[in-house]
């Protein structure tokens, strides 16, 4: 059997290191081809771990399908609240009214109670007065024993709008300025208290009383 020289035998050793190497490569190959890849662990999907130990990859997620999103149901827009309709200004001038009949009922009422303690009601002379407008000489402010606040007419100024009374002290008269004629009683009225009032004011109303 013939020796085999140096330079043969490193030949021989080479080809072999190449022929195990390319059988490495082939089984890569091979593998890589029957799992259908793996892609490199991303860094992302990797749970933190202590300093020094090696990162475990989590399992992949799977790709979720494409699911084409859904049309919400057509509805019909809400319609906006409707805002209260605003008082028409005859309705609010019939509110007023209404008030000051009321007032001067609630004046009568005291009026009355104030007759019954002292037998007489808070005299002005027989004059036309303004119904506690001026706390230092209208009469009608004696009635706050019996009625506090004494009521005034409801645009305020009662200066301007206010009520007005009349006694000798056996009877008495209650006037308002209504705003409607047909809330007004110019026929309950006395003369002196047109005569007073009717130039200044139009819709009388006039609420009596006597003993």
């Amino acid at each position: 059997m013939q020796r085999l020289t140096r330079e043969q035998w490193l030949k021989i050793r080479m080809m072999a290191a190449i022929a195990a190497i390319a059988a490495v490569v082939i089984a890569i190959v091979v593998t890589d081809l029957s799992t259908g890849g793996a892609d490199e662990p991303n860094p992302e999907n990797q749970v933190a771990v202590p300093s020094g130990a090696a990162a475990t990859p989590l399992p992949r997620t799977p790709v979720p399908r494409t699911v084409l999103p859904t049309v919400p149901p057509t509805t019909s827009p809400t319609p906006a609240a409707t805002a209260a309709p605003t008082a028409a200004p005859r309705e609010i001038a019939e509110a007023r009214d209404n008030t000051r009949k009321d007032d001067l009922q609630q004046m009568a009422a005291a009026l009355e109670k104030y007759y019954g303690k002292k037998k007489e009601y808070p005299t002005t002379g027989g004059t036309l007065q303004t119904a506690c407008v001026y706390q230092e000489i209208d009469a009608c402010c004696k009635l706050k024993d019996f009625i506090d606040p004494i009521p005034s007419d409801p645009r305020g100024d009662p200066g301007a709008n206010g009520y007005w009374y009349n006694s000798d002290g056996k009877s008495y008269t209650l006037i308002a300025e209504m705003e409607l004629p047909a809330n007004a009683t110019p026929q309950n009225c006395t003369e002196d208290t047109v005569k007073n009032l009717k130039q200044a004011k139009t819709y009388l109303y006039c609420l009596s009383g006597s003993h």
